[in-house]
């Protein structure tokens, strides 16, 4: 009597699933037209950072001795770059013809760059100043990416 019980048990939880999918009916175009859904992902965040150095070295040999010249940027940083829930950045598989295509498009991202220090020479030279870059916006541009 235990092992009937027990064959009953196992034959209920093996046909559970098939009666879980009973109700699943085909769609024909009429029926299918009047469906929506949604493909793709969003991508929204606030992105802040810092680079402790940008080092660029223009080494002349053209005379008889070699003058090499450095201009240093230091202490580069950003913040605000912010992309908002409203307005994310948007990932979606496109329609490209022959290949199908992953397209980028990029939302408005704002947010300030910031360079606290400008030397010419080694990091003992004094600084001559610093440099800020504002309202940066790439609204509108898009970036494809397939293969071949």
């Amino acid at each position: 009597m235990k092992s009937f019980k027990q064959l009953a048990l196992a034959a209920a939880v093996l046909a559970a699933p098939f009666m879980a999918q009973a109700d699943l009916k085909a769609m024909d175009d009429s029926a299918l037209s009047g469906v929506t859904g949604q493909d793709g992902i969003s991508i929204s965040g606030s992105f802040n950072g810092n680079i402790g150095s940008v080092v660029y070295t223009d080494t002349d040999t053209s005379g008889s001795t070699p003058v090499a010249g450095t201009l240093r940027m230091e202490n580069l940083g950003f913040s605000g770059f912010d992309i908002s829930d409203s307005d994310p950045l948007k990932i979606d598989v496109i329609d490209g013809g022959a290949n199908d295509k992953l397209q980028i498009s990029l939302p408005a991202i704002t947010g300030t760059l910031t360079v606290g220090a400008i030397r010419v020479g080694d990091e003992s030279a004094a600084s001559i100043g610093s440099l800020a870059v504002n309202g940066m916006n790439l609204s509108g541009s898009t970036i494809k990416v397939w293969g071949h």
